[in-house]
């Protein structure tokens, strides 16, 4: 392979051959040139971090080795409503851009929230907002204000769909029915947590400023319909961490579902990811004694192995339904993008999907994840085995997935013994039970002839 033309590098010119070379022979030119370099390397060094640092902030694309997973646009285009640049131009979202400016409207009748005010809120962040989606070719041809406008109906949209959906009459009456509709209620749902579908969590910060909005009782309302074991029609609890920052609404759903990771539990992580074969399944789970049990919590972190006599291993369970499948997949998307910062936060809902398709090797497994209340929902066992083969190949895998394998590996290792005992009566406890049987029948016999 020949090497790469030195126009492809970063433009450290002091990083050649030739001026490494002169500089070694030549004491004077490397006390000129090395100053030089090291304000070089700390620049390029800083802009590197910086980089890192807005991956949490920035407005991501659908990750292209992602992108297999629905050439239909399953997973990333919206149904309903477009928010933000990259789809409002397609024919079939266009009755959803029209009651766009009657959810503005309705906003902006409250006296605190007049359309002058909004829009001058709107405008002193859409800079800011803009330089999120960094040079994406899809914003570069629209205009400052046509960028503004754009915020401005988008942001009063979702406040107006925040404020319906947790219960607050609508006093436009065609909006309030439109949104009533079962079947735009759905799509509005499922097309607001779409990675490629979202604007900057500030703007909705911005007019949150103008106006108390129920964020907590939504995204606890929305995070309940993600679960199998929480009660969609009780009051779930989430309170908004003001200290967090988050890129979006998804990214707010992806932190209320994955839950935080404290620095307690990152220090008890493996402090590497080191890549694990898929080696293990439900049924091997059994035979080597690891009892599978459904997490109390409704945090993904919250999966782990209980240590006892051979093992417990808890996790949160999942509902196999369209909406549920497309936010889960939009939010291990939203880690791969960001997976470069490092966090252990941000491998939560990967490590989950890497652990869940690890203990489904065949049908049968799937159907005793079921049976065990880990899965449910209108997918078939075929269709979710299918499902988590495919996404778990694109996902990063993460500490919380690494420390499980560590701990399944050690219980396999030091407990050798007790493990090939409880193999044996696992796989032949029919057997054994049949052999016992009869030894107690033909014990009855011999006692009765006895006595005879």
């Amino acid at each position: 392979m020949g090497t790469p033309a030195a126009d492809n590098y970063p433009p450290a010119k002091l990083l050649t051959a030739e001026v490494m070379a002169m500089t070694a022979n030549n004491a004077a030119a490397a006390a000129v040139a090395i100053p030089v370099l090291e304000e070089e390397l700390k620049r390029e060094a800083n802009k590197f971090e910086s980089d890192i640092s807005k991956k949490k902030t920035k407005m991501h694309r659908f990750p292209p080795s992602m992108r297999r997973l629905a050439n239909d646009g399953r997973y990333i285009v919206p149904d309903v409503v477009a928010i933000g640049p990259y789809y409002r131009h397609l024919h079939h979202l266009r009755e959803a851009e029209k009651m766009k400016y009657a959810a503005a409207d309705n906003f902006c009748t409250d006296p605190r929230c007049s359309v002058e005010v909004v829009y001058r809120k709107i405008v002193s962040v859409a800079g800011e907002a803009r330089s999120c989606y960094a040079d994406d070719d899809a914003v570069k041809g629209i205009s400052d204000d046509g960028f503004a406008a754009m915020l401005f109906l988008d942001g009063c949209f979702l406040m107006q769909w925040m404020l319906w959906y947790t219960g607050e009459k609508i006093a436009d009456q065609p909006l309030e029915s439109w949104f009533s509709s079962v079947l735009v209620s759905n799509s509005i749902q499922r097309d607001m947590f779409l990675l490629e579908n979202q604007i900057p969590w500030l703007v909705l910060e911005a007019l949150m400023e103008l106006r108390t909005m129920p964020v907590d009782k939504f995204i606890a309302k929305i995070r309940a319909t993600f679960y199998i074991n929480l009660d969609l029609h009780g009051e779930s609890i989430f309170h908004l961490d003001q200290s967090i920052t988050w890129p979006h609404l998804l990214g707010l759903l992806r932190c209320c579902v994955s839950g935080t990771v404290t620095d307690e539990e990152i220090n008890k992580l493996p402090q590497e990811v080191t890549s694990f074969a898929l080696d293990s399944s439900a049924a091997e789970m059994g035979e080597i004694g690891i009892k599978l049990e459904v997490s109390k919590t409704t945090e993904l972190k919250d999966m782990g192995i209980k240590k006892c006599i051979f093992g417990k291993l808890f996790l949160v369970p999942f509902l196999m339904e369209n909406t549920g499948t497309c936010w889960l997949v939009n939010m291990a998307a939203l880690e791969v993008c960001i997976s470069e910062t490092g966090d252990a936060n941000f491998t939560v809902v990967s490590s989950y999907i890497a652990v869940l398709a690890m203990l489904m090797n065949r049908e049968e497994d799937v159907h005793e994840l079921r049976a065990k209340g880990f899965v449910r929902g209108k997918f078939s066992d075929k269709e979710t085995l299918q499902f988590f083969e495919i996404l778990v190949k694109h996902v990063c895998i993460g500490p919380p997935y690494v420390r499980i394998m560590t701990d399944i590996k050690a219980s396999k290792r030091n407990r050798r013994l007790w493990i090939g005992v409880h193999k044996f009566v696992y796989n032949n406890i029919k057997n054994i039970i049949t052999v016992v049987t009869v030894v107690g029948v033909l014990v009855g016999i011999f006692k009765a002839l006895l006595s005879i």
